[in-house]
């Protein structure tokens, strides 16, 4: 004798429901974690200095990291950081002092 569920009704769909919950499942679980991996790359979004280079930019050239070092220790103000940084990335001298 042969038992079925639910009195042998259903012909074979109940997997469906259940099959279409689980890929909806793990859709939802992937981007969470894209998400996720996203917000860790961008630094939690915090603010307070120069923007974080962008996935596949260029990285910064030795001037520019040093720019945005002496921006950090306090020694430029931020409109000079960006006036500087312009310039530098127009290939232009930033204005300045003679001895810097």
């Amino acid at each position: 004798m042969r038992y079925h569920w639910h009195g042998g009704h259903g012909g074979g769909w109940g997997w469906v429901l259940p099959g279409i919950t689980m890929l909806l499942f793990a859709l939802l679980l992937v981007g969470l974690l894209v998400l996720l991996w996203r917000v860790l790359a961008r630094g939690g979004g915090r603010g307070g200095g120069p923007p974080a280079p962008h996935w596949g930019s260029a990285p910064p050239s030795g001037a520019e990291q040093l720019l945005a070092e002496r921006l950090a220790r306090g020694e430029i103000e931020v409109d000079e950081y960006r006036t500087r940084l312009a310039a530098l990335r127009e290939g232009a001298r930033p204005p300045g002092r003679p001895g810097e």
